[in-house]
């Protein structure tokens, strides 16, 4: 058995709300409860949490308009905002079933995290500190442990890299690059971020291992590499070899 072979098999002995999907891919109520995976926020007051702030604070300082500019952009919840590591003149309107997979994708990751943020409720940076000034405002109960945007992110990374193994490297540097975007905004911690990153991993290594996602996956897969000029051959249903 394989290390994501063995993590799958641990997700669902351990998730008993693990994904239940339809038929058509779209994922019913039950969500992967992070709960279960993720540590919990640092504590008020605990130097973790301080430090966090201190790190919030000295990005903001630090922060240039070309950089603010670059945050709000990635604001985006969308694989198109991963085109820089794709390639050019990609978009929906020429890679329509890559757009439909990667919104499913989104609003599964938005399910799964709601309940995570809710569950530890952590207020934003701006809510704890009037020294943080936010290039954005959120909602009142959009909580900030983990961060919905970091999350979409890791797992967009890990999903392309499945599809187009060959840019795996870029793929994942520009998801870390659009997670830290949010410690930018000025709207999460980076353990907020980091906590993102596991997720998305996380929810990544359940959908490439179900059953219900595969077709649209592969078809997503195929669209984009045909886009890209890349061979289809060399790629399975979960993706290249590791």
């Amino acid at each position: 058995m394989n290390k994501r072979s063995a993590l799958l098999l641990l997700l669902a002995l351990l998730l008993p709300n693990a994904p239940a999907l339809a038929a058509d891919g779209n994922a019913k109520a039950e969500t992967i409860d992070l709960t279960l995976w993720l540590a919990p926020p640092p504590a008020a007051g605990s130097p973790a949490a301080l430090e966090d702030m201190r790190t919030v604070l000295a990005v903001q300082a630090a922060r240039t308009p070309a950089e603010d500019e670059a945050a709000k952009a990635d604001a985006d919840r969308s694989v198109f905002r991963f085109t820089d590591a794709l390639g050019p003149n990609l978009s929906p309107a020429t890679l329509p079933r890559t757009a439909a997979f990667f919104t499913r994708v989104a609003q599964f990751d938005k399910a799964s995290v709601k309940t995570a943020k809710s569950y530890w409720q952590r207020p934003r940076p701006s809510v704890i500190s009037s020294e943080v000034h936010p290039l954005s405002v959120e909602k009142a109960d959009d909580w900030s442990y983990p961060s919905g945007h970091a999350t979409f992110g890791y797992t967009t990374a890990a999903l392309l890299a499945h599809m187009l193994p060959e840019k795996r490297v870029a793929l994942f540097g520009r998801a870390e690059v659009y997670a830290q975007h949010r410690v930018v905004m000025g709207v999460h911690y980076p353990s907020d971020v980091e906590a993102g990153r596991v997720a998305g991993t996380l929810i990544a290594a359940q959908l490439l291992d179900d059953p219900a996602w595969r077709a649209d996956f592969n078809a997503a897969r195929d669209e984009l590499r045909k886009a890209l000029s890349l061979p289809l051959q060399g790629t399975t249903a979960k993706g290249a070899a590791p």
